[in-house]
């Protein structure tokens, strides 16, 4: 007869609701549900209390796991000498199996849960994919030169906010467009931090991103002034539950456009090198012409501080997120950062913004 210990059993059902969880999702859980109470509870409890903190939580969570697992990986071999190695190492296992099922149950619950509901596009009011066409992408590179050209001057007078500031204007501007796209609550804005694996962020050209557990937001020490407001709108749209890349993107754009001088300048300087991208050489060249020297120099700004990345780490990181990401419904995975362009065109939202 086989005795299995109590402990064992915590084991075995923190294993098996894991697995079933990433197989059929949360049981009495529908992704509408999550999206319109469980998340926006969670997300005003977990990130006011972040927010009092300045240590990046999630930064010394895993960490400290990592030191625990190799604590255990030390113990395991000490137990192993000791000539019980079949014991030690399915003890081991097990544990190391119950751990990393916790940290993903908790991973799901808090945030994880946000790839399974509907995306951004589907509430959208009249999209339109037929108007993402090669001229349309070039009207609107031409429009965001155009932009960034006579708002430039405005906005570095203005002055970009500090790595660690939480701008007023873009608080406000997140909470009408949350409540525009029918979001159940505004989200409590997240401090950012900078995260004590900011030199790994510098290697691999991350700009931002949203921390799980604790739902904080970190950015990379590095970015330039004319970065920080849409990146921070990009993260903070994330922690409104805008999970997929390109539907964080939209909406950041549409919050930093909503918000200040400086905000504005952000978005439109991000659009140009979104829809630079999109261009063929010789119409690329055509289109940025026109960019003065001011625009000219932050873009320059931004391919300097991207220049530090290591391109084997870069590569294997972003295979490593697409992955996870899609794993966890994100279908279009990392090349969702591009379909902005898509989401802004069909949905004809850039055309109710002042020029």
């Amino acid at each position: 007869m086989i005795r299995v210990r109590r402990g064992s059993w915590a084991i075995v059902i923190s294993i098996a609701a894991a697995m079933l969880v990433a197989i059929a999702g949360v049981p009495f859980l529908t992704p509408a549900t999550y999206g319109a109470r469980f998340y926006p509870a969670i997300q005003r409890v977990a990130t006011t209390m972040s927010n009092q903190v300045a240590l990046p939580l999630f930064d010394v969570t895993w960490m400290s796991v990592v030191v625990i697992a190799m604590i255990t990986v030390i113990m395991m071999v000490r137990r192993a000498r000791r000539g019980r190695r079949l014991r030690a190492l399915l003890n081991g296992l097990a544990g190391t199996a119950a751990v990393a099922s916790l940290l993903y149950l908790w991973f799901v619950l808090a945030w994880g849960y946000n790839y399974r509901r509907a995306g951004v596009e589907a509430g959208l009011r009249g999209f339109d994919a037929t108007r993402t066409t090669p001229a349309a992408v070039r009207s609107l590179a031409e429009r965001a030169v155009a932009e960034v050209n006579s708002r430039y001057a405005p906005a570095h007078a203005q002055g970009f906010p500090t790595i660690d500031a939480v701008p007023p204007a873009l608080v406000h501007s997140l909470d009408a467009v949350v409540a525009e796209l029918g979001g159940a609550r505004a989200p409590v804005p997240a401090r950012p931090k900078t995260p004590l694996t900011a030199p790994y962020m510098r290697a691999v050209g991350v700009s931002g991103m949203l921390a799980p557990f604790y739902l904080e937001t970190y950015l990379n020490p590095d970015l330039t002034g004319p970065e920080r407001p849409y990146v921070l709108a990009h993260e903070w749209a994330h922690l409104a539950g805008f999970a997929p890349e390109e539907d964080a993107s939209f909406v950041g754009v549409l919050v930093a456009l909503g918000a200040d001088e400086a905000s504005r300048y952000s978005a439109w300087l991000f659009l140009v090198s979104e829809t630079a991208s999109r261009l063929q050489p010789v119409t690329r060249d055509l289109v940025l012409a026109p960019l003065a020297d001011g625009p000219r120099d932050d873009l320059r700004a931004i391919a300097a501080r991207q220049a530090f990345r290591i391109p084997w780490l870069d590569r294997a990181s972003w295979v490593a997120y697409d992955r996870a990401i899609k794993s966890q419904g994100a279908t279009a995975g990392v090349a969702g950062y591009g379909r902005v362009i898509e989401l802004l065109l069909g949905s004809g939202r850039l055309d109710r913004e002042p020029s």
